[in-house]
């Protein structure tokens, strides 16, 4: 079983990282992050006193929320269309056990989302780092940069899950975007109202949402058990997302 499970994913990865569509993307947001840096040189060159690693790094806190919608391009690159090209079809006939399948191609958009985070953040807070100028509360930025994203990882995988269940059981990939983008975003202010209109505690449970609790991590800044609860909202979510997943796409019938 683990052997197989790891042949499983060693295709996967090979499958994933040969496709262009992974650096392309990449390449993409690389460049914005450089167009961005350079933008912020620029007005610093013409004199803006302004510009410094701490005004540019805090940037980073500031839009967690769009780890959310990054398993939108990593689970559309592993996935890759499963069901148009009939090759989920294949693997299930072929007799590759569903929850392997499933868990695999999981795992596989977890580890390609982590290595475009890495080089991501590597490369925006390198650029920052080396060309904007230093001052004494640097220490700080580090920390804050360092707090927000401990809390934003596990909301970001439970996103991921979110993602990936939509991608397996709905047979357009645009589709199953939309779907995941309307769990992700739209779920909480449908929560907001029912908060208002019949029950407080509609609005309780809205604050363990990822999406609010992403955007909340800057406000909430150094109190560690709130970055408790991000680990325990996310795998919560983790493991809701995964199981019924996995459990729909095990009864599914894949035409």
């Amino acid at each position: 079983g683990v052997s197989a499970m790891r042949n499983y994913l060693a295709a996967e990865c090979y499958k994933t990282f040969r496709r262009k569509y992974f650096y392309i993307a990449l390449a993409v947001c690389l460049g914005l992050e450089l167009v961005l840096l350079w933008c912020y040189w620029l007005t610093m060159s013409w004199g803006n006193t302004g510009v410094s690693f701490a005004t540019t790094a805090v940037l980073v806190p500031l839009i967690l929320s769009v780890g959310l919608y990054a398993p939108l391009i990593t689970g559309d690159i592993v996935f890759s269309d499963q069901y148009k090209n009939n090759t989920l079809k294949n693997e299930v006939s072929y007799g590759v056990p569903r929850a392997r399948i499933y868990l695999g191609k999981l795992a596989v958009t977890a580890l390609a989302s982590v290595i475009a985070a890495l080089v991501m953040l590597g490369l925006y807070l390198g650029g920052c780092w080396l060309l904007f100028p230093h001052a004494a509360d640097d220490g700080y930025t580090w920390a804050l940069v360092g707090y927000c994203l401990a809390g934003a990882f596990p909301l970001w995988l439970a996103a991921l899950a979110v993602v990936n269940a939509c991608y397996f059981l709905i047979r357009s990939n645009t589709i199953a975007a939309f779907v995941g983008v309307g769990i992700l975003a739209l779920v909480s202010q449908f929560f907001q109202l029912l908060g208002l209109l019949i029950h407080p505690v509609f609005e309780v449970i809205r604050q363990f949402m990822p999406n609010v609790m992403v955007d909340s991590l800057a406000n909430m800044a150094f109190q560690w058990n709130y970055v408790g609860l991000c680990w325990l909202s996310g795998l919560v979510w983790f493991a809701a997302a995964t199981a019924i997943g996995l459990l729909a796409f095990r009864r599914k019938e894949i035409r």
